[in-house]
């Protein structure tokens, strides 16, 4: 079952407070200054990412987006290439901030369509916060996801600082399948040595560290909180916040929690800081006691 959450209001809660605080007469702030701040903190606490999810036809990409966020926000089939264009789903918050989740139609369906792929992928690939690239856990072809990936992603990585997780998906369905353990829902031994050989071998053929590497299986709701925490381990500072905001709490460990968090809390200081310069020291401790006490009341 999917579990909604009440993160949106949360965010609006905090930033409101922030602004309550440093309003406050006693910390002698200038109109410009307040200005200024309450423009950084829109930034911050309402940041709309970007994620893009690419693979191939049939990875398993869309049931990831729903798996992720809770509901069917992508359209899934068993027979039909359903995703041909950019599907751009938007868990907006208020006044359209969010997070967007580009759906990438999937590669490996044809020869003409590749191509037009991956003029698409040039061209929308330097517009995202993260790259989740997902493969089929029992897919042994990955000529295409190679081609693709070297030839149209990797140049775009390296030319910025765009971060990439690889999603194993679908592992349920690696052999020896009938072996999965359905009542404690993960995978049996022989299983779990396959998934882990398929990660060692993928971080072989692409060349990326096994911490940009996750098993999960969308379906049986299975390695999505390992998904999680790697994601937001991989995210800037100010980009974590915005990405547990939105996803399903019950994939949000406590650790990933803490680490968006704190990250979102380092931007903020860096942001007013640039802004107060010699005056931040003086309201830093107030404004850490009411964040850090906003936080122990929402978790």
């Amino acid at each position: 079952m999917m579990h909604t959450h009440q993160i949106p209001h949360r965010a609006e809660d905090l930033h409101n407070r922030l602004l309550q605080l440093f309003q406050d007469k006693a910390l002698l702030l200038s109109a410009e200054q307040l200005q200024a701040i309450r423009a950084s903190l829109d930034q911050v606490v309402n940041y709309h990412a970007t994620v893009g999810v690419l693979g191939k036809t049939g990875a398993g990409k869309s049931a990831l987006c729903n798996a992720l966020f809770g509901k069917d926000v992508a359209e899934v089939s068993d027979i039909d290439a359903c995703t041909r264009a950019p599907q751009e789903i938007t868990l907006a918050l208020k006044q359209g901030k969010g997070i967007s989740l580009i759906d990438m139609p999937g590669v490996g369906e044809s020869e003409q369509r590749d191509a037009e792929y991956a003029a698409l992928y040039r061209r929308l690939l330097p517009e995202l916060d993260l790259v989740l690239w997902v493969i089929k856990g029992d897919d042994r072809a990955l000529s295409v996801d190679q081609r693709f990936y070297h030839t149209v992603v990797l140049p775009l990585l390296q030319a910025g600082s765009l971060p990439v997780v690889f999603v194993i998906s679908q592992v349920d369905k690696i052999e020896p399948f009938r072996e999965w353990d359905w009542k404690q829902n993960r995978p049996g031994p022989c299983q779990t040595r396959n998934i882990d050989a398929k990660l060692t071998a993928l971080h072989r053929t692409f060349g990326i560290a096994r911490s940009q590497l996750c098993a999960v299986s969308a379906e049986e709701a299975y390695g999505l909180v390992e998904l999680v925490e790697t994601i937001v381990s991989t995210l800037p500072d100010e980009k974590k916040w915005s990405f547990t905001r939105e996803a399903r709490q019950d994939t949000v460990s406590a650790q990933a929690r803490q680490v968006s968090e704190q990250g979102l809390w380092e931007t903020i200081k860096g942001r007013v800081a640039e802004v107060l310069q010699d005056g931040w020291e003086r309201v830093s401790v107030a404004v850490g006691g009411l964040v850090e006490r906003w936080f122990r009341l929402h978790r």
